[in-house]
């Protein structure tokens, strides 16, 4: 929401727009030199100079008033009821100079209809228009003034003022609502960045780990030849540094077959057995990509915190749907949740969620059948397209 009102109206904690409220004195300013003839014209006549003086001194204000107002409004640095106040001494004037001076003074009228239909609250610009025509009625009668043609004048700039107001509001609205988006896109990009992060790494270190103990297990035994194992080690590090320039970039793919093939040995090295049943044929490519991070996040969670002897891997498509299930036997759902809890900025099963969910798809949880944990992902695949690729 945002604070006051007009272009320059300001979000809690933002600035006003010093270009737009230079502009706008300055065009105020040129709209204002017209008046100033009306000087001119008084000093011409048989006035007192008294006259002449003190009706100078009163365009004066009511110019200052008019650059005053146009500044605030663009700018937003003075408050609604100062920007009101300034009205006050404005209506005076442009009635009062008429009265005083003649009906060549009419012409401050359709100023203040101006000034009134940008200086307050939307709501009120049409009663301030229809407050404007009534002066105008009244002051025409009184100076001997056309009515007709000092109550459409009025009116006119007037309705003109209001449409500048309308417009200019839209192009603070559009602003503010491409800042918003530009921070929505910043935010969006970190939670992917986070979740990348999360499970590329995750499922590398703990692979690391794994080899690791592996290595130190030969070595406590006297195994001699741990070369292999050391040099798994490195290419494993070597592959964590490139997953994450890939996530930084932006360009990270995955393949689901690979996911899996990694998954075989990871597992393996922890005790745990895998199956795969994979009879879904081709699947586009967003649908593969988001169902091989699933893939990823579950196996390395089984290998985590499922203590499981044996995992499933099902891969089909069922009904327009591609469905992925991970299936264990280990310690079950509810354990297993508190183990593989997400941090705090929404990793694990919940950046998962969030990544099923973008393609209009669902992901499950729960025990499988006969003890252990289940994870289910669901996408359709019409809403990723049709671009297929063999999986």
């Amino acid at each position: 929401m945002s604070r006051g009102f007009g272009p320059g109206a300001k979000d809690v904690g933002g600035t006003g727009e010093p270009a737009s409220s230079r502009g706008a004195v300055v065009g105020t300013t040129v709209g204002l030199i017209p008046l100033f003839g009306l000087v001119h014209s008084l000093s011409a006549s048989d006035r007192p100079l008294l006259t002449v003086l003190a009706a100078a001194c009163a365009l004066g204000l009511f110019a200052a008033s008019q650059v005053i107002l146009a500044w605030a409004y663009h700018s937003a640095r003075l408050g609604r009821r100062f920007r009101l106040a300034l009205l006050v001494p404005l209506t005076a004037l442009s009635v009062a100079l008429p009265l005083w001076l003649g009906k060549d003074w009419t012409i401050l009228l359709p100023y203040l209809s101006a000034t009134g239909a940008v200086a307050v609250p939307a709501r009120l610009t049409l009663p301030a228009l229809a407050a404007s025509a009534a002066l105008a009625v009244f002051v025409a009668g009184r100076t001997g003034a056309d009515p007709t043609s000092l109550v459409v004048m009025t009116t006119a700039v007037g309705l003109a003022m209001t449409t500048y107001r309308r417009i200019l509001d839209l192009n603070a609205e559009l602003r503010r609502t491409r800042r918003a988006l530009a921070r929505a896109a910043v935010t969006e990009e970190r939670l992917r960045f986070s979740r990348d992060m999360h499970d590329t790494l995750g499922h590398s270190l703990l692979q690391l780990t794994l080899r690791a103990e592996v290595t130190r297990r030969l070595h406590r035994v006297g195994e001699t030849d741990v070369e292999a194992e050391l040099q798994q080690i490195e290419d494993m590090g070597r592959q964590c540094l490139e997953q994450v320039r890939e996530a930084v970039t932006g360009y990270r793919r995955l393949s689901l077959s690979a996911v899996i093939d990694q998954a075989r040995t990871t597992l393996a090295d922890a005790g745990v057995t895998v199956t795969v049943d994979a009879t879904a044929g081709r699947l586009p490519e967003a649908v593969k990509t988001a169902l091989s991070w699933v893939a990823r996040e579950a196996l390395t969670n089984v290998a985590r915190h499922s203590r499981a002897a044996h995992c499933r891997v099902v891969l089909r498509s069922e009904d327009g749907r591609a469905l992925l299930r991970v299936l264990d036997d280990g310690i079950g759902p509810a354990r297993s949740l508190r183990r593989s809890r997400p941090g705090p900025d929404g990793n694990g099963l919940a950046g998962l969620a969030e990544r099923v969910a973008a393609l209009d798809g669902r992901l499950h949880t729960g025990a499988a059948p006969g003890g252990g944990f289940r994870l289910q992902a669901a996408i359709p695949l019409a809403a990723a397209g049709h671009t297929p690729e063999t999986t």
